[in-house]
């Protein structure tokens, strides 16, 4: 598991200059509603325009406004917009020509057709890029973040707190015993254990909080610490939970981990953070086992006044 940490933590994956559905998905509702309405007056104003001088091949615009509000609100939203394109293309027919023939009524309704169908298949295509995004930024086991995702979120977490000058907690653990309860007890004793384990995780952090398996039976949990005073009180908590969540599946299993907290003002990267929580955690691993190590990642600083100020590191064993 470490060696595979290792090979993939400095991946970068290459991203657009411009993801459209990004742009879309950033946006306050707010803004797509206004959006979408100066898009219909403007496209409106045009069709007129055209139509005063005989031309009537602005229709396909009219899919752009369509599409946004799919995108964003769902086919019956998407289905309103093309509603009042409708009702906008009768209005500019009846000022051009001041009537309306059959053909025209003909013409109106293979365009709502056609709107309809566009706007379904992107509502359709967004149901399934929801899913596979999903599917992509889960573990598929136990449903918490994986490896990529929770980098991604956690380099997020790093920006915003050095913004609001915020101290993090990163805690990075494994399992001891585990690969006893696969060859005794089947693999999928083994996924139960896991997805209890993150069942667990998930109560102990809140929702701002980042939780991911990095890897087979490593974990690592990203937190803001209210105070870094606080930094070994919510290290034992989290410890305690998860080797209280291991005890009640009945197996012989305990974590090992270390924590390390990245204080405010602090240039340290997450891959940084993710090198020495690992070699705390590989410590205590290859030493008791069953317990924490806590240090700060930019020196000097003390956890507790009663803490010895070098080496800034707190092992515990449970």
């Amino acid at each position: 598991m470490r060696e595979d940490y290792r090979s993939q933590r400095s991946g970068h994956f290459e991203t657009p200059l411009f993801c459209p559905e990004q742009w879309l998905d950033s946006l306050t509702t707010v803004a797509v509603w206004r959006l979408l309405i100066l898009g219909l007056i403007c496209i409106a104003s045009l069709n007129w325009l055209f139509q005063a001088n005989g031309i009537h091949n602005v229709g396909p615009l009219y899919m752009v406004p369509i599409c946004i509000a799919c995108w964003r609100f769902g086919f019956k939203t998407g289905m309103g917009i093309a509603v009042a394109e409708i009702i906008l293309s009768l209005v500019g027919s009846l000022r051009v020509s001041g009537h309306l023939d059959a053909s025209a009524m003909i013409e109106l309704v293979m365009q709502l057709i056609k709107y309809g169908c566009a706007a379904g298949v992107v509502a359709r295509f967004r149901q399934s890029f929801d899913r596979e995004r999903l599917l992509a930024r889960r573990d598929w086991m136990t449903g918490i973040l994986n490896r990529q995702e929770f980098q991604r979120q956690a380099e997020v977490m790093l920006v915003s707190a050095a913004a609001r000058n915020q101290s993090l907690l990163l805690a990075y653990f494994d399992l001891d015993g585990f690969k006893a309860v696969n060859d005794q007890f089947g693999h999928q004793a083994g996924d139960r254990l896991l997805q209890s384990l993150a069942e667990e995780g998930k109560s102990l952090i809140g929702l701002e909080d980042c939780f991911g398996r990095m890897g087979g039976d490593e974990f690592a949990v990203l937190m803001e610490l209210s105070k870094t005073e606080r930094a070994l009180a919510v290290t034992e908590h989290l410890h305690a939970g998860f080797t209280a969540a291991l005890e009640r599946t009945g197996h012989m299993v305990t974590c090992s981990m270390g924590a390390v907290v990245a204080l405010p003002g602090g240039s340290a990267s997450l891959h940084e953070l993710m090198r020495h929580a690992d070699q705390l955690m590989y410590a205590v691993k290859h030493d008791t086992k069953a317990g924490f190590s806590l240090a700060g990642h930019t020196p000097p600083f003390d956890f507790e006044s009663s803490m010895p100020p070098r080496p800034q590191t707190y092992s515990h064993q449970s």
